[in-house]
């Protein structure tokens, strides 16, 4: 396939963009990318809203090439799983016990619940296993929420 499929003449401009998309992951440009990557959640917001109705937190994971494109053809599901380093009992979950979070068209969300008690400085981490696509190996990612007074 040419590298320059964005400038051929008679095919639809989506398609051209999706074949070009396609075109970096078939040459192994694929990185992981969550947002938040990093965030400072209040440790008193978080004790007063597990305290209400409870505390979650939402992450989107995509995959993009390098130049930040989503990439679109993409449809499969990655590993996930959270760990905690807290000064009380505080820990957290991945909503519905997932293990997985699905891609499709490149994009997915993750919510993880709190519960316990968090204090300044706990940590909480979503890390995404990257795992193998189109035979690359695609690096592990992670949000990380480091509680702040």
């Amino acid at each position: 396939m040419p590298s320059d499929i964005k400038n051929m003449l008679g095919v639809q401009p989506r398609l051209r963009q999706y074949l070009a998309e396609e075109n970096t992951g078939l040459s192994g440009d694929l990185v992981l990318v969550l947002d938040p990557a990093t965030l400072g959640n209040s440790a008193a917001a978080v004790a007063t809203a597990i305290a209400g109705d409870g505390f979650s937190r939402d992450v989107i994971v995509e995959l993009q090439n390098a130049a930040g494109q989503v990439q679109e053809w993409f449809t499969g599901s990655l590993a996930i799983a959270v760990t905690d380093v807290t000064a009380g009992n505080g820990t957290s979950a991945i909503k519905d016990s997932a293990t997985t979070v699905l891609l499709t068209n490149g994009r997915g969300f993750v919510t993880i619940n709190y519960v316990g008690t968090w204090a300044a400085a706990d940590t909480e981490t979503l890390t995404v296993t990257g795992g193998t696509i189109l035979g690359y190996t695609v690096s592990n990612k992670t949000s990380v929420d480091t509680l702040v007074a």
